[in-house]
């Protein structure tokens, strides 16, 4: 082939990458995976096979940003085979990194660490710093996805420091994000908001409009579970604005979704079916799978939340589906825990049971401790409701268990009230006030609307006056009462 003309076939194949490149950033799925094909034929007739591997890895990124986790496998096993067959070990350690992502996808978190361990070894090897400091940080995703938040943030941590020392901000920027993430999780949401007010700064300051935009989303859910609704939909909707003035198709189905969430919390269910109609979608027209599932799931609560339980069973049946057929693990968890809970409400507590067994299961299988955490809770809730409060007991301790080992404080919350509750029922009402009375210093101090709201509720039928002031003098009288206990004498 001719010089020039081979000069003129790879700069259009650049190009025709770049622009794949744009449009998958911009949730233009159709577009990315036109514009690279093209640049793979051209690739192919020129005999660049650095660049057709490349490319391969590309389009197979594109795939699994719509949840066509087959598709995407295909395309990165064929991209790695080539990178191996040339040596070309930086495109190696990118490909078994992207690799991984389809594996805690699916919640295989063992093979997708076996995948991030071998490029992280690759990485380490050449010296490649950049590399090493982002799979250090999808590393950390594993780890959360599992529970285990302590080595999560050990990951984060060494993932920045390496950020900071090559001066990678993008990165910098991810991390602290991630590391908001993981102390949201756990409901300190002070030292998450810091995280996240460090990262928003330096994707305004870099110009990453789809960084800054995932994080004000980020920093519109601590609002959320605060409470603080307002402002939460003050910064869910200009992560909206951001998303669609640069055409993020993926981040606009998100943050439609996200704000729904606020309406429901607040009752107003027909303006979260609105948007999660709108957020559905956009998700079915880019073909995000994993998204289009957990909005069918999100509107099948809303429509449980109206006493609509047929239409909320079919939107969850159909969020099953796509769940299982994709591999997803952990949304096909959550969804069968949220079609446990519709048999519960209807009463058909052996139905539930299954349902919630098999939640349970596959929690369990893939080391999901957060989830496994709340599926023990609801299934204490089931015996609760037959009136077994023994071994409804026994369930809930086990999620505290698992709430106190992962550092989770809203679901320490939510299992302490639930023990009050049997409490309560069994007339000791001095264990349950003295549950609740820890439930409502945890979710004061980490600032946690829901428990507050229903305490305030509770307290006139306790002879309290109704609202916190009653909780307040309690916790003060107890707080009083350690200090003597444990003072100088």
């Amino acid at each position: 082939m001719d010089n020039s003309l081979k000069t003129d076939l790879q700069a259009q194949a650049e190009a025709y990458e770049k622009f794949g490149q744009t449009y998958s950033r911009a949730g233009d799925f159709v577009s990315a995976l036109d514009s690279l094909q093209k640049a793979l034929v051209l690739r192919k007739e020129i005999g660049d096979i650095v660049g057709e591997s490349q490319v391969l890895n590309n389009i197979g990124k594109v795939y699994l940003r719509q949840g066509d986790y087959e598709t995407a496998l295909t395309y990165f096993k064929q991209s790695l085979m080539m990178g191996q067959q040339i040596g070309d070990k930086v495109g190696e350690s990118a490909v078994l990194n992207n690799i991984s992502a389809i594996y805690r996808a699916q919640g295989d978190y063992e093979t997708a660490l076996a995948y991030l361990k071998q490029s992280l070894a690759i990485q380490q090897q050449l010296g490649d710093k950049f590399g090493e400091g982002r799979t250090l940080n999808n590393l950390s995703q594993i780890y959360d996805a599992l529970g285990d938040y302590e080595t999560a943030l050990a990951y984060l941590k060494q993932s920045l420091a390496i950020s900071q020392q090559i001066g990678d901000k993008v990165g910098e920027s991810a991390t602290l994000n991630n590391l908001g993430q993981i102390y949201r999780v756990q409901g300190d949401y002070e030292t998450a908001l810091a995280y996240l007010k460090q990262s928003m700064a330096i994707s305004q300051q870099i110009g990453d409009k789809a960084g800054e935009s995932a994080t004000l989303n980020n920093i519109g859910q601590i609002y959320h579970a605060q409470g603080d609704y307002e402002t939460a939909l003050a910064y869910l909707k200009q992560s909206l604005a951001i998303s669609q003035q640069i055409g993020d198709k993926a981040g606009e189905g998100t943050t439609l979704n996200n704000i729904a969430q606020i309406f429901q919390a607040q009752g107003d269910y027909e303006t979260a079916l609105a948007y999660l109609k709108q957020s559905l979608a956009i998700r079915q027209q880019i073909g995000d799978k994993a998204g289009e599932s957990a909005t069918l799931n999100n509107i099948g609560q809303i429509c449980r939340a109206q006493g609509d339980y047929e239409t909320a069973l079919a939107y969850l049946q159909q969020s099953l589906a796509i769940s299982q057929q994709i591999g997803d693990k952990a949304g096909e968890s959550a969804t069968l825990n949220n079609i446990g809970q519709i048999y519960h409400v209807q009463g058909d507590y052996e139905t539930a049971l299954a349902y919630l067994k098999q939640s349970l299961a596959i929690s369990q299988q893939i080391g999901d401790k957060a989830g496994e955490g709340t599926t023990l809770n609801n299934i204490a809730q089931i015996f609760q409701a037959q009136g077994d409060y023994e071994t409804a007991l026994n369930y809930l301790k086990l999620s505290l268990t698992i709430s106190q080992q992962i550092g989770d404080k809203a679901g320490l919350c939510i299992s302490l009230f639930n023990i009050g509750y049997i409490h309560a029922e069994n007339k000791d009402i001095k264990e349950a006030i003295s549950a609740w009375i820890t439930v409502y210093v945890i979710a004061k101090q980490i600032g946690l609307a829901q428990p507050l709201q229903v305490l305030a509720q509770l307290a006139p039928q306790l002879g309290m006056s109704p609202g916190l002031e009653g909780w307040e003098a309690l916790a003060k009288k107890v707080s009083d009462s350690n200090r003597v206990i444990g003072g100088d004498i």
